[in-house]
């Protein structure tokens, strides 16, 4: 009783979007690695700005974030297109990446509107 038709390039686009994440995935870490390699003991406070130690709180703060919207989300099953989802690991990890993107999101509007009229 499944009638559902994938679509004509399916698989293509599936295997472009794997390629996408592996490059982002290599691009993510190079910068990172770069980053580190190039950083001075002296760069961490620029033009009065403590940038090592905002980076450092952002990089915790996100991985907090994560972490806490894995252990808050979902595991209740779900039924799309007439499949059950019933794996807990797969369905908190969906839920982790949308909470944390909202969190982001609304973090970013709150900072640029503190930012805005803030004397």
């Amino acid at each position: 009783m499944n009638s559902i038709v994938s679509p004509f390039f399916a698989d293509l686009m599936l295997w472009l979007m794997y390629l996408m994440i592996i490059a982002a995935i290599g691009v993510s870490g190079y910068s990172v690695w770069h980053g580190l390699r190039t950083r001075r003991k002296g760069d961490d406070i620029i033009n009065g700005v403590p940038a090592g130690r905002i980076g450092w709180c952002v990089a915790i703060g996100l991985l907090v974030c994560l972490v806490l919207t894995f252990l808050l989300g979902s595991s209740s099953p779900v039924v799309t297109n007439g499949t059950r989802f019933t794996d807990v690991f797969w369905l908190k990890a969906t839920d982790m990446f949308i909470y944390t993107s909202i969190l982001l999101v609304i973090g970013c509007f709150v900072s640029a509107i503190v930012s805005r009229f803030r004397s």
